[in-house]
């Protein structure tokens, strides 16, 4: 058998290939990541009576580089293992190699698959990926969202502190938005009339604006503590990140349409007839929640032998610190993919809501002396293992396997 080591970069990747004595059976060489040299790696191997019976080729999962070599060699037939950088990094410490070069890295690669040590990353099927790539894009522009809409309210407060008296108490809504992107600040709105106010929400459908709330609006903008400092530039900065926040919002809801018509049924009579369906089963369980766990365990769960490995992937453990008189203990690790944690979090907290069993189990943390953030944490932990339990089953929510009778 033959090892080839690839170590991967954005424009190319570096070759090792060893026998099973180790040694080195080719010369190391460089490919360009482009079609015509991958042809030219193919027909290399060839030269070398390699092929998909005799050769291993093991890969790091290094940034986004990596997949497009894999989908190629794959077709090929090829068998490639996706390494974790952290087993390639413990294997060279292991081998005692304390330079870090191409080939180096390519040669521990190579090394590790050898060794028949490794253990081969996840790498979801096209139809987890596409949920995987809409799930972490909605992640970050929920976090950018809430960025853009505290630095408004900031601004808001300070152009317009008496905000909170009006109508515009919600400023995200359409009609408030409306009217804040055409008068963005106290002395703006106080040289309004009643009627340019009136023009914009008659426009928008389902406000409930009125013209004596219009007309308070204006009174209490005319009475505005504001000092009118930098009126221009302010309003420019508010009407620019409310036009952010709006348009992340349409891009979250085109997301969340792409997702639910992924995680749908097939036949209206089979209400859970979708990947992951039977998890929907869960009072307080949501498809979102469902696309978060598919996108990081896969469709059938069996990405992760058992569900310890799934805690520790999540991050949903302990860390401990000390270092002389310092001890710093009880602090989520936090590894692993935030967006999973993250909706795990937040169902949680539904589930303790809307299900029996999860909210029996939060209070009976709370009555051991948890803090309610802990005590949510130990439910999203539970809820993790539940999931990922019936996602290998394929069985519905059976919540007398699951708890012990409280």
């Amino acid at each position: 058998m033959n090892y080839l080591g690839i170590d991967i970069s954005k424009s190319t990747a570096r070759c090792v290939i060893i026998n099973n004595d180790g040694e080195k059976s080719v010369k190391p060489f460089t490919l360009k990541n482009n079609k015509h040299e991958f042809n030219e790696l193919i027909e290399r191997l060839k030269k070398h009576d390699l092929n998909y019976e005799n050769l291993l080729i093991g890969i790091e999962a290094t940034g986004i580089w990596w997949e497009n070599i894999y989908c190629f060699l794959t077709e090929q037939k090829f068998k490639i293992v996706v390494l974790n950088p952290h087993q390639t990094n413990k294997f060279r410490e292991a081998l005692r190699k304390k330079a870090k070069t191409d080939d180096i890295d390519a040669y521990v690669i190579a090394g590790l698959m050898r060794s028949n040590e490794y253990a081969q990353s996840f790498v979801p099927e096209e139809a987890v990926q596409i949920l995987k790539d809409f799930t972490k894009l909605r992640y970050r522009l929920i976090k950018d969202q809430k960025d853009y809409q505290r630095q408004a309210l900031s601004l808001l407060a300070l152009v317009f502190p008496e905000y909170e008296q009006t109508k515009l108490k919600k400023p995200f809504g359409i009609a408030a938005a409306a009217i804040l992107k055409k008068f963005s600040t106290a002395k703006h709105l106080a040289e309004a009339k009643p009627k340019h106010i009136e023009k914009i929400v008659r426009s928008i459908k389902g406000n409930n604006f009125n013209i004596k709330e219009i007309i308070h609006l204006i009174q209490t903008a005319k009475d505005s503590i504001y000092s009118g400092r930098a009126a221009y530039a302010r309003a420019l900065n508010l009407n620019i990140m409310i036009e952010q926040v709006q348009n992340i919002n349409k891009s979250i809801d085109e997301l969340d349409k792409e997702i639910e018509n992924i995680l749908s049924p097939k036949d209206d009579n089979e209400p859970f007839d979708f990947p992951g369906g039977n998890l929907l089963s869960i009072p307080g369980i949501g498809l979102k929640t469902i696309a978060s766990i598919i996108s990081a365990v896969g469709i059938d769960g069996q990405s992760f032998k058992d569900s310890k490995k799934i805690i520790g992937y999540i991050g949903f453990y302990p860390k401990i610190y000390q270092s002389g008189e310092t001890l710093k203990a009880n602090k989520i690790a936090k590894r692993g993919p935030s967006y999973l944690r993250s909706a795990l979090y937040i169902a949680a907290v539904a589930c303790v809501k809307h299900n029996a069993e999860f909210k029996a189990l939060y209070h009976k943390k709370r009555s051991q002396g948890k803090a309610g953030k802990q005590a949510l944490i130990y439910v999203a932990k539970k809820l993790a293992h539940l999931c990922l339990s019936m996602l290998k089953s394929g069985e519905l929510y059976q919540p007398q396997r699951v708890f012990m009778p409280v």
